[in-house]
């Protein structure tokens, strides 16, 4: 009889509550390639992105490689926009992959080269969309834009 429990043992209830409490790049990271069991588990989480000032140009292409698979699973964005190696973080992601399930969008940052259009059309047609939220970014906004996202809000 083996007295240890292995990584592979825990139930995918445990898995689910593990993933709570991780954003999508340390999710995809750290368990994409374990197994077929964990990658079967990863295609039915609820996925959260959080892009900071300290990741790299190489972190985002990896999250955004990942999310051409699991882009309908992001329920959450938080973004701050101006990474080194990126003067618009938001026009890639949103560019790239549509976010059909998301509920809650917040722009920490929006840099002064992001054409927040291809957001706005995602955002108009979002059906679960709760919150949207622009620290300090609305000032980057052309008048416009505030025009279009008044509108939609």
């Amino acid at each position: 009889m083996n007295k240890y429990t292995h990584w592979e043992d825990l139930s995918n209830e445990l898995f689910f509550e593990i993933f709570d409490y991780l954003d999508a790049l340390d999710i995809f990271t750290a368990f994409t390639s374990l197994n077929q069991r964990i990658s079967s588990i990863l295609q039915s989480i609820p996925v959260r992105i959080i892009i900071s000032p300290y990741n790299c140009r190489r972190e985002i292409d990896f999250l955004s490689s990942y999310l051409t698979y699991h882009a309908d699973q992001v329920i959450s964005l938080r973004i701050y926009d101006i990474i080194h190696g990126y003067s618009s973080v938001i026009n890639l992601l949103f560019s790239r992959h549509n976010f059909i399930n998301l509920q809650s969008c917040i722009f920490a940052s929006i840099s002064p080269s992001t054409k927040p259009e291809n957001v706005f059309k995602q955002i108009e047609s979002l059906k679960r969309f709760v919150t949207f939220t622009l620290h300090e970014s609305y000032l980057n906004l052309n008048e416009k834009d505030k025009c279009d996202l008044t509108r939609i809000m």
